[in-house]
């Protein structure tokens, strides 16, 4: 059978310590008792008291496995049982029961395989060898009931019908050992889910809804055990959620999510010229749809352990949510952007195995995202034990970590899509909803994005090719081939520019803030915000204004960008050893280009050699400076290498000086730092970095304390560049 992957199935994979067990095992745990009885439809007939139960059979295509054709283990109810099943659901008889639905409630009745009671109170999927580290938890078994192809519309194609395959459900037998692994009472966490039943398995177990009067009779085709009720076959989480009232707006919120896989298997077995599919809802949430977490029926353990636990808010809760965090910027629900919608879905959910109240309200279970599962039995909306796990009626949301973060502005603003679809891509979302540190985000809109900003001189573009369909929305860049999606690392390149993480200095109307990229930095001046681009480029009407955006968030700040023209904060791709020679490169540094052509620095090969694969700082002397300089002979003409010779002392190694940050005044920098300068003896001439009294100054070899002017320097991709006001002098 073809295996569905998805993130929850790999989830299950992982906590399990054994998987599927192969088929000799299977036949080893599963082989027909020695002793010879009569079948199971025998022994029941003798037995007297289940003729409505054989009648129902007969009516079924299940009558020969049941008189011995297939190795089964039937749950047998009583006569009086069955009556009060039939007059439960208003049927005068077994006759007057539609065929569909008997097929459905009889084949609910007959597990695969024989089990005997010590199986059922401590199952071994992997055989009878394995050992189970929690007694029980292996509590679904495998049933002959299955639904019935259904037809269902795909809203991503103009609501197409989907020919939808089910599976076999899957019946949930509740072993003593099950609860005393999980370290809770039985009789209280059973009866909230079926008020109906009592719990009598404290030496046994129960079955589902129904109460096991007598255990493991044997027949020569498996065992009969016989049950106090009609056991009612069990729906999805996704169907007994479609079938409760007052949960719309989440369960449409959940089938914006939908998508059907096309099954090969199914199709050519049970097709009949008809492709079949398998309902799920995509990668990104659990398959609440579907009977089994994976297709391949030989994953045992994963099939009797693997559950979800979904926890859904009802429409009261879903609207309050709605008009708390979206309703400025949607008209409902069903408007919000995917991203945002997703997040909120991802955070009523634990994958595992089945929950039971005292489990959750012990206060200690979380979501993926961190958020404490909160849940008071008394005030349960709905419950219901499903066929692939549990459900919960909340009358409140779980509130995702990222709408009480930094993060909300961009999970309630469909200005900012673009920066959520980088930011989530780029894998910082988790970082940003953590506490460890206060961040400070300048969010860019998607117009400045679209407009006016460019990653390494390549526009950027967002392309929604289907509204109703996740995942046919992207960002996208300008190459040689044209628009192309944007990889991650351009992403995190470009979404991490815009994250401060560290306050690093200010002075008067300035501040300087560290970024997610490495020798990175925003740059604010009065209402102004600069990232090291923007900064270098010298155009104010590609420079954002900022303003905060008003919430109460835990760990930082977040502001808006604004401006008409403005790009977003990205940073440098130039590089210095390229822009100082260019045209482009500030003027401020007209006298150090003469001198660096010169030198012909830029004629090596490669050019700047002695700066290849190190970062650097320039400390670049202002035109007068280096003018007098050349006037008083401090600054050789000719020859070039004795030009070079002389501006390596401008030019610092950050690695070798052990700088993690380039330095700006008040930020507390300072200390020796090493040049790529060599003296008499070749050893590299040292420096001595100054902070003090808010201005940065540098110590040269002779004790000159040499300024630094530039509070925030031109940062390029491979080094920065400062202006000084006066030469660097060695001993």
């Amino acid at each position: 059978m073809k295996k569905i992957t998805y993130k929850w199935s790999a989830f299950l994979i992982g906590i399990l310590l054994v998987f599927a067990s192969c088929q000799t095992e299977l036949e080893k745990y599963y082989q027909t008792p020695d002793w010879l009885k009569g079948n199971s439809w025998e022994v029941l007939e003798k037995k007297g008291n289940f003729k409505l139960f054989l009648e129902a059979v007969e009516r079924t295509s299940f009558k020969d496995l049941v008189q011995g054709k297939g190795v089964i283990t039937v749950m047998a109810p009583t006569d009086s049982a069955f009556q009060v099943y039939l007059d439960k659901h208003n049927y005068s008889s077994v006759a007057a029961v539609p065929d569909s639905v008997l097929t459905k409630l009889v084949g609910y009745h007959l597990v695969f395989y024989s089990f005997t009671k010590e199986a059922f109170e401590n199952y071994k999927p992997n055989g009878v060898e394995s050992e189970n580290v929690l007694k029980g938890m292996y509590y679904k078994y495998r049933t002959k009931s299955r639904d019935a192809i259904s037809v269902v519309p795909d809203p991503a194609y103009n609501d197409f019908p989907r020919r939808v395959i089910h599976k076999d459900r899957f019946l949930p037998v509740f072993s003593y050992n099950l609860f005393e692994s999980f370290m809770i009472d039985a009789k209280s966490n059973y009866e909230f889910f079926y008020p109906g039943s009592k719990w009598t398995g404290s030496a046994g177990f129960n079955v589902s809804n129904a109460s096991v009067k007598e255990y493991a009779i044997v027949t020569d085709n498996g065992y009969v055990y016989v049950l106090d009720q009609v056991l009612e076959p069990l729906e999805t989480i996704y169907k007994t959620l479609e079938n409760a009232q007052g949960f719309d707006q989440f369960k449409n919120a959940y089938n914006r999510f939908v998508t059907f896989e096309y099954d090969a298997t199914s199709t050519a077995e049970y097709g009949n010229g008809d492709s079949l599919y398998i309902m799920n809802h995509g990668d990104q949430l659990p398959p609440i749809a579907s009977e089994w977490p994976v297709s391949d029926y030989t994953q045992l353990a994963i099939l009797s352990y693997g559950a979800y636990s979904l926890f859904a808010p009802d429409n009261t809760a879903m609207q309050a949510f709605f008009n708390k965090y979206w309703s400025p910027y949607y008209s409902s629900i069903d408007s919000v952007h995917f991203e945002p919608l997703l997040a909120l879905l991802q955070n009523h959910f634990y994958a595992g195995t089945i929950l039971f109240p005292e489990q959750i309200e012990a206060g200690e279970l979380k979501t993926s995202y961190g958020s404490l599962i909160q849940f008071d039995r008394t005030s349960a909306k709905m419950k219901s034990i499903c066929t692939n796990g549990s459900l919960y009626g909340l009358d409140h949301v779980l509130i995702p970590p990222m709408f009480e973060k930094v993060t909300s502005p961009m999970y309630c603003n469909p200005n900012y899509n673009i920066i959520l679809d980088m930011m989530k891509n780029a894998q910082l979302v988790q970082t940003l909803i953590s506490d460890a540190i206060k961040f400070n985000v300048f969010y860019p809109t998607d117009h400045m994005i679209t407009m006016y900003t460019n990653l390494e001189g390549r526009a950027i573009q967002y392309q929604n090719l289907n509204s109703k369909k996740y995942g046919a929305q992207e960002v996208q860049i300008d190459g040689d081939l044209g628009f192309t999606a944007m990889s991650r690392s351009q992403k995190k390149t470009f979404a991490s520019g815009h994250v401060g993480t560290e306050l690093l200095t200010t002075k008067g109307d300035e501040a300087i803030y560290r970024t997610l990229n490495s020798y990175n930095y925003i740059y604010t001046k009065g209402n102004k915000v600069y990232s090291s681009a923007l900064f270098n480029l010298g155009d104010d009407a590609k420079v954002p204004t900022f303003t905060k955006i008003n919430g109460d968030w835990t760990n930082g700040n977040a502001y808006a960008l604004q401006g008409e023209t403005a790009s977003a904060l990205v940073p440098e791709s130039n590089q210095f050893k390229a822009m100082i020679t260019s045209i482009a490169s500030p003027v401020v540094f007209t006298n150090f280009k003469l001198a660096i052509q010169s030198a012909a620095l830029d004629k090596t090969s490669p050019p700047f050699d002695f700066l290849q694969g190190e970062r650097f700082i320039a400390f670049i002397p202002k035109d007068d400076a280096i003018l007098a300089g050349w006037t008083s002979g401090k600054i050789p003409f000719s020859p070039a290498s004795t030009v070079t010779s002389y501006l390596k002392r401008y030019f610092v190694n950050v690695g070798a000086s052990n700088l993690l940050d380039y330095p700006f005044s008040g930020a507390g920098i300072q200390g020796e730092i090493k040049t790529f300068a060599t003296n008499a003896s070749g050893v590299a001439v040292k420096f001595t970095l100054v902070d003090t009294d808010g201005q940065l100054y540098v110590k040269d070899g002779k004790g000159n304390m040499v300024k630094v002017i530039s509070y925030f320097p031109y940062i390029y991709a491979d080094g920065a560049a400062y202006l000084i006001d006066g030469l660097l002098e060695t001993e």
